[in-house]
């Protein structure tokens, strides 16, 4: 199952209606700085039901809707329609969910153009798997978030993230499953290091301890790793706990700049590994990334401020080639 297409109208900086088709695999978009590249993210997460105005990066709900320019009037409503493919195959079903809100604050749902209220359109996308992907979105300024948590706290809040019951529980899912493709993660992005994840004991309390050991250093536990160190091991262990929900894609805005160039080449095995399972939707500026795309988009602005999609293509050498990497 993949995200096939999406249609915005009126969300923040997006005046006029847009549509964006994507494919299995790898789909990068890419834009300057302040263009709306991270607007189309929270738009796909707000259609899917999200209602927190922070991860939304909003304070108001006014804040939502596309507030007029000299070109364009303010949006009286909102309207952002997903299509999700069951697989590649050209005949595969398409299920299609739209979410719209107007300024008075009147909420609609459909489910194939069909209305319905907010509970039955929760459990189609739930039954779908389609929710924990708002749970699989992770911005550059949030990448370092688990990692940086306490032993203790970092266990609680993985316990939280997938919802399971009892400690116990997640010690296994963390030993059995987490912790296997953690390790595989990282064997791309630190090959040369030897990558340790335990579940430890402190007080009658678990919690979990990451620590990365490099040729010659001392071992480091997860805090007391450098930038780029960090930023690649939160990264795998993320993406390591994330495969543990049935999502069929992952939302990543800009989560590459602190990592050195051997790492922007090391990351692009790391990547594949993870799309061979997942469709991957990446706001980014590196060529390193690019190159891996499947489809590409560009992003741009009018002279008013206002968002648009220049262009949309499947990548392949020869346009890789004409791309010059902002």
């Amino acid at each position: 199952m993949y995200l096939e297409d999406v249609h915005i109208e009126g969300f923040k900086s997006f005046s006029e209606k847009t549509e964006m088709g994507f494919e299995p695999g790898i789909s990068v978009i890419i834009g300057n700085n302040g263009v709306g590249k991270s607007n189309i993210l929270d738009a796909i997460v707000w259609a899917l039901g999200e209602n927190d105005l922070g991860r939304l990066r909003c304070y108001t709900d006014d804040e939502l809707f596309f507030s007029g320019s000299k070109g364009y009037p303010p949006a009286e409503r909102i309207k952002v329609d997903l299509s999700v493919k069951e697989n590649a195959a050209k005949d595969s079903p398409v299920a299609h969910f739209s979410r719209e809100i107007s300024r008075n604050g009147r909420h609609r749902f459909r489910i194939e153009g069909k209305a319905v209220n907010q509970d039955d359109f929760r459990r189609e996308l739930e039954y779908r798997h389609l929710l924990h992907a708002l749970k699989t979105i992770i911005r550059q300024e949030e990448i370092n978030d688990i990692l940086q948590l306490h032993p203790l706290k970092r266990f609680s809040a993985i316990q939280s993230l997938l919802e399971i019951d009892t400690k116990a529980d997640l010690a296994r899912c963390i030993r059995n499953l987490i912790a296997p493709l953690f390790y595989r993660y990282m064997s791309y992005l630190m090959p040369l290091a030897e990558v340790r994840m335990d579940v430890i004991s402190q007080n009658g309390k678990r919690g979990l301890e990451v620590e990365v050991t490099l040729p010659g250093n001392r071992i480091r536990r997860a805090h007391q790793l450098s930038g780029g160190e960090k930023a690649i091991t939160s990264l795998a262990l993320k993406l390591a706990v994330f495969h543990q929900l049935e999502t069929p894609f992952y939302l990543l805005d800009e989560v590459e700049p602190s990592l050195d160039y051997i790492n922007h080449k090391s990351i692009q095995a790391f990547l594949k590994d993870v799309a061979s399972d997942k469709q991957l939707i990446m706001i980014t500026h590196l060529r390193t990334t690019i190159e891996l795309a499947d489809t590409l988009h560009g992003v741009r602005t009018r002279f008013d401020g206002s968002s648009f999609m220049k262009f949309y293509f499947v990548m392949d050498k020869r346009l890789l080639r004409l791309y010059k990497c902002c």
